[in-house]
């Protein structure tokens, strides 16, 4: 493929990508540009000079996801509704743009101090625990409200994901039995993609691509006014939250290379070898 010929097809994918998302249908290939396609977009929103550009991508990745979803039906009717807080006793992780989402979210709402009050306890009570650990001390998440989620239309890629065809396999596991809750392969699908193409974004301008606890991230965003700008500027305002990190695991390699050729798709640049 020559640089004009990759060039049109990203014009091509950022206009589908804006449009439907991506088609799950589609042959493989078209999934990638329709990737490529958003990580464009979102590496544009990152390089402008808006204060929250960081997590004004987080709400266009958002859109992307549920774009995608009215575009790919599922098979399977999803069991999960408001007051159904099972999956919200989970340790949960975010991006740091999605952190500043919640967070503008939540200033822009009101309410900021109550909900500082809020996130302290339940951090007081989260921080430490693994993702085995979390769910056997049923410690909701500091943002649940009576049972549903007070930032549902800001939540991160993680919560939007998941998703359950049984409510009662997740009551089960919520009461400590050994459970294997199904996903319908649409969410899980549209969410690789949306967290594959906002790494490539963050990679491609040089800025974190880690996940950290939602809890304590939350709080660091809300205490901190000025978090999104020094973290922007390249300032670890994250730094002593717990954190998973892309560059870490034994899918490591594999995360790296996705990301390689969505930069190189997304820039209109040769793929690599």
């Amino acid at each position: 493929m020559s640089r004009q010929e990759r060039r049109a097809r990203l014009r091509e994918s950022i206009e589908t990508a804006s449009r439907r998302g991506i088609d799950l249908d589609a042959a493989q290939s078209e999934q990638f540009w329709s990737m490529a396609g958003l990580t464009r977009i979102l590496i544009d929103l990152l390089r402008g000079h808006g204060p929250t550009r960081a997590s004004d991508a987080a709400k266009r990745a958002h859109e992307f996801f549920e774009v995608a979803l009215r575009h790919n039906p599922s098979d399977h009717r999803i069991d999960c509704g408001k007051g159904c807080a099972f999956c919200c006793h989970l340790r949960v992780t975010a991006l740091a743009p999605e952190l500043f989402h919640v967070a503008n979210f939540i200033r822009k709402r009101g309410g900021v101090t109550e909900t500082i009050a809020e996130m302290r306890g339940a951090d007081s009570r989260s921080r430490g625990l693994g993702a085995i650990e979390r769910p056997k001390h049923r410690v909701p998440c500091g943002l649940l409200r009576a049972n549903s989620c007070s930032v549902y239309e800001a939540r991160p890629s993680s919560c939007r994901g998941l998703t359950s065809i049984s409510v009662l396999t997740c009551e089960r596991g919520f009461n400590g039995e050994e459970v294997q809750v199904m996903t319908p392969a649409v969410w899980t699908e549209i969410r690789r993609a949306h967290n594959q193409a906002m790494w490539a974004a963050l990679s491609a301008v040089a800025l974190p691509a880690d996940s950290y606890e939602l809890n304590h991230g939350v709080l660091v965003a809300l205490e901190n006014p000025d978090a999104e700008a020094r973290w922007l500027k390249g300032e670890d305002v994250f730094a002593g939250v717990s954190c998973d990190r892309l560059s870490e695991g034994e899918d490591a390699p594999r995360k790296q290379r996705v990301v390689d050729f969505l930069i190189a798709g997304a820039l209109g640049k040769e793929f690599p070898a």
